[in-house]
């Protein structure tokens, strides 16, 4: 015991002084490493950074706090920015805990004791946490807090991570903070592209921001003079160009803000957005504003997407962003509007893919009554029977409200939820509607679903950075009814040049629709040219009609415009193959069936073997006529006759045909009443019903008078018709009104040879 106590005594109190001290310093060291982790940089309140394809700035953002501040990870700074930031900051960088003892007291005795001259003696850490606490370190009080802080995060983060942040959020004049930022404001590149001369001149401003950063000619020059300090009589100085915060570019500011809103941990956004295609569509659309400006046409949108990985090339979200008239600053291609007849060509798809029709199958354009709901065309009027291809091409509604009753499994409204379309009411609520427009929908999914007709029904969400890979998709739609549908609006009609101006070119085959919502709020127009994807919108956001709101006349000349720009500026890929499975077949001109021996004229049509419906034409058959007095004869006769080929329309195409002022031979009557009318020829067809149709709900309003209609065509139109309901009489005619009452009955119509069909009608109480 003695032995140990007797060199103690020999200690001195100031021995014991730097021994406490020194107890002291462990422990506080120790004691640092228990505290939690401070959060070192808030990434969340930080700048983001959006590029185009091309590498170009398209906008560098503010921070909440008016800071240009965007995180870049150190193992994306160039070692020419380490090196010249350590060397000219803090050169025992990596040798000290956070503070360098002969700094410190080489500063005390200047700035204290001698008085010469102050210096501050800052580590890199120092710095660092002077940055992050907004410390004063003007004072004593204020150097010891900063050399506490800086302690701390040395005992907390690697010297990886201290450099990191420091690089993060050192100032580099104004509000500029940060290499990345600084990088993109000084140079207009990212940081990862400095050279060495950009690199050791950055590295000079931290020390003194408000006198070095060369955001006027009197900074630079001081920047120039540090720069001979450090460098000596370098030459880099003289090559580089200092750019402006006000030479900021501010582009595609919609898209940036999308990009953002998708990935909002991400500072720095390589885009796919091609700068030229940005431009025409801006260009062309404020053209187009323009011309249409006395109409009252004051907003629209543009968006072009290239469809073999669905990148998006260009995005114009508004007229003019900075416009608060038109709410300039919403985004239009993601609000949720009515599409108008945009949604039809999938109703087309999924009636070929079910069997339901062919591209040539003849549809019915004529009255429609379905309960409560009597759907009208947008010229209210009717164009009789027409190809399906026809049908969509000229945007009827009757026959796509016809085939949307038709589709099961999946039904229209479960498509559009496979395609992941957010509808947020149940089918219920739109019912037949939906082919119209009722359910709103934004132009970025509207283009998801025009993917699948230019990539053969496989499904791709759009992909909006090129380090992102794109989505493979999946299968939704049958490739042979994508590509059928697409060929058949290639058919439709390309439009004249706004004002009366020439048509446009045929030299690329363009597949398109337009749309037109109720009420005249908006008109679209989609169009497909080789692997390129147009939409264009235009509209009011606040939902204002316009009588000029109409797709085809106002917004199809656009589409036209920016497509051929497309064709001018980008290579457009070849029409592919037909799908092998698809095969063609000889089918009737008129009637769209499989040609007879009896049709005048026919062409060649796709099938889809296995599921098309395939039936010999019936609309052309012999009738055996009479010479004498031109009446038909039944077909026990057995005198003179001359056989003939007869077109027999139904009821309602004939009363469509009568309407529309086109005339139509129809058979002429019998000479007597036939003995064989099961063989006669009129008598092949019974009367078949229009509505009720099989597997539709019809509304019935409790404690309201209403009815529902009963109606059927009859071949050739001539005869009568008969209605019962459970076997009790309702009314006679091609059309009659039942009083509406909830249940299920039995609906049959007799025509006036006795010839009946049937269907089961369900009458549910509407709530």
């Amino acid at each position: 015991m003695s032995i140990i106590v007797k060199p103690l005594q020999r200690w001195s109190p100031r021995g014991f002084a730097l021994l406490a001290a020194l107890l002291m310093m462990l422990l506080i060291w120790l004691g640092l490493g228990l505290t939690p982790r401070p959060l070192l940089v808030n990434r969340a309140n930080g700048s983001y950074a959006v590029t185009g394809s091309d590498g170009h700035l398209l906008r560098l953002s503010l921070t909440s706090d008016e800071k240009y501040r965007l995180w870049t990870p150190l193992t994306e700074l160039p070692p020419a920015m380490q090196d010249a930031t350590l060397h000219y900051e803090d050169r025992w960088f990596y040798r000290h805990p956070g503070v360098n003892p002969v700094s410190l007291l080489r500063a005390a005795w200047s700035s204290l004791i001698v008085q010469s001259r102050w210096i501050g003696a800052s580590t890199l850490t120092m710095q660092l946490a002077r940055q992050r606490w907004r410390l004063k370190t003007s004072t004593v009080s204020g150097k010891l807090r900063q050399i506490g802080y800086a302690l701390w995060l040395e005992r907390q983060f690697s010297k990886h991570e201290l450099l990191e942040a420091y690089l993060n959020l050192a100032p580099y004049g104004a509000n500029i903070e940060g290499v990345g930022a600084a990088a993109w404001i000084y140079f207009h590149k990212p940081a990862s592209e400095l050279n060495p001369d950009e690199a050791r001149a950055l590295a000079l401003i931290p020390q003194n921001p408000s006198a070095r950063a060369p955001l006027n000619q009197a900074a630079r020059q001081r920047l120039r003079q540090a720069w001979q300090m450090a460098y000596g009589n370098d030459p880099g100085f003289e090559r580089l160009w200092f750019r402006q915060r006000s030479d900021l570019p501010f582009r595609a500011p919609h898209f940036a803000e999308r990009l953002h809103d998708l990935y909002p941990e991400a500072s720095t956004l390589v885009s796919t957005l091609d700068g030229t295609l940005q431009s025409l569509s801006e260009t062309l659309l404020a053209g187009f504003l323009r011309q249409h400006r006395l109409q009252g046409i004051a907003n629209a949108t543009v968006m072009v997407v290239h469809t073999p990985n669905m990148a998006v090339r260009a995005y114009v979200g508004s007229a003019d962003y900075f416009n608060r008239r038109i709410h300039g600053f919403v985004n239009g291609l993601k609000a949720l509007r009515s599409p108008g007849s945009t949604l039809k060509p999938f109703i087309y798809a999924q009636a070929m893919a079910q069997g339901l029709i062919t591209p040539d199958s003849r549809v019915k354009d004529t009255p429609l009554r379905m309960g409560y709901y009597q759907p009208e065309n947008f010229e209210r009027n009717f164009y009789g029977p027409l190809s399906a291809t026809d049908a969509l091409v000229r945007s009827r509604n009757i026959p796509a409200i016809s085939l949307l009753a038709q589709l099961q499994r999946p039904t229209f409204h479960e498509f559009l939820l496979q395609a992941g379309i957010a509808i947020p009411k149940q089918a219920a609520n739109y019912g037949l509607s939906l082919a119209i427009g009722s359910a709103e929908i934004s132009m970025e999914d509207l283009l998801r679903l025009y993917g699948l007709l230019a990539n053969r029904g496989r499904l791709q969400n759009l992909r909006w950075l090129l380090d992102v890979e794109a989505d493979p998709g999946r299968p939704l739609m049958m490739p042979e009814a994508a590509f059928l549908v697409r060929e058949m609006l290639e058919n439709n009609p390309r439009p004249q040049r706004s004002f009366g101006g020439r048509a446009f070119g045929q030299q690329q085959a363009v597949a398109w629709k337009t749309g037109t919502s109720s009420g005249l709020k908006d008109a679209w127009a989609i169009g497909m040219m080789g692997d390129w994807l147009v939409g264009v919108w235009s509209g009011n956001f606040d939902g204002s009609p316009n009588n000029h709101l109409v797709g085809r006349d106002l917004v199809g000349p656009l589409l036209f415009d920016i497509l051929e720009a497309i064709a001018i500026e980008r290579p457009v890929a070849a029409a592919e193959p037909p799908p092998a499975a698809l095969q063609r077949i000889e089918v009737c001109t008129l009637s769209g069936q499989a040609v007879s021996q009896w049709c005048p004229h026919s062409k060649t049509g796709w099938i889809i073997p296995g599921i098309s419906p395939i039936k010999t034409c019936t609309l052309h058959r012999p009738i055996r006529i009479n010479p004498a007095n031109g009446l038909r004869q039944c077909p026990e006769d057995q005198g003179h006759a001359e056989t003939r080929v007869a077109e027999f329309w139904d009821s309602d195409e004939l009363e469509a045909f009568r309407q529309a002022g086109v005339r139509r031979d129809i058979p002429p009557a019998f000479e007597r009443p036939c003995a064989q009318t099961a063989a006669s020829d009129a008598a092949t067809l019974p009367p078949r019903i229009v509505s009720p149709q099989a597997g539709v709900s019809y509304p019935v309003r409790a404690g309201q008078a209403g009815s529902i209609e009963f109606s059927a065509v009859s071949s050739a139109g001539k005869s009568r018709l008969f209605w019962f309901v459970d076997d009790h009489f309702a009314g006679e005619g091609a059309t009659v009104l039942w009083p509406a009452k909830p249940g299920s009955f039995q609906v049959l119509v007799v025509d006036g040879q006795g010839r009946a069909a049937n269907v089961e009608l369900t009458a549910v109480a509407a709530r």
